[in-house]
């Protein structure tokens, strides 16, 4: 373990990109939905992260090949966005007011618990699909899947219930997209 492992955090933020450039991140945001009112959905991923007391940032993620990863140094998310050019990339950082600090340090103990054992959910992406366009009309939800994620839903479950990430659509937290 790692100096970042151990330093406490003292507040926590969530990020959102996209890269405009990738065949993946074009079909997840088309995943979806457009369900945004002015359909600006525009985000394909999403994570978590943490400010730390000896000043340092990491954050992690649920990948499709590596599962829930981390703790990252933010050097590595600042770095490949500006790696990019152009408008291709985007990237969105949110600190997140409010969350008492033990708590925040209780979010980011359960992310050093995942990393490992969540497992990435590649079908989730398939039933969030078919229940953006008509599960959620027939009532039929997107399976619960607790040991595996995809990258908005382990946000929304590390979140829970101090921040809720649901909308009046997506009403559990295997329905939660980056939108």
């Amino acid at each position: 373990m790692n100096e970042q492992t151990y330093s406490p955090a003292e507040s926590v933020y969530i990020f959102w990109t996209a890269d405009r450039a990738s065949l993946l991140s074009r079909l997840i945001v088309r995943l979806t939905g457009r369900q945004l009112p002015d359909q600006s959905d525009k985000w394909s991923h999403m994570g978590i992260g943490f400010n730390l007391t000896n000043g340092q940032s990491v954050y992690y993620e649920a990948l499709f090949i590596e599962g829930f990863c981390g703790p990252k140094s933010i050097a590595k998310l600042l770095d490949f966005r500006f790696s990019l050019t152009g408008s291709e990339h985007r990237l969105a950082i949110q600190v997140l007011e409010g969350i008492p600090a033990d708590t925040v340090q209780a979010i980011k103990n359960d992310c050093d618990a995942w990393v490992g054992r969540a497992g990435y959910y590649a079908w989730q992406l398939a039933f969030m699909w078919f229940f953006e366009r008509l599960g959620r009309f027939l009532g039929l939800h997107v399976p619960r899947s607790p040991d595996r994620v995809v990258c908005s839903e382990a946000v929304a479950r590390l979140l829970w219930p101090n921040i809720d990430l649901r909308d009046d659509i997506r009403r559990r937290l295997d329905e939660v997209n980056p939108n």
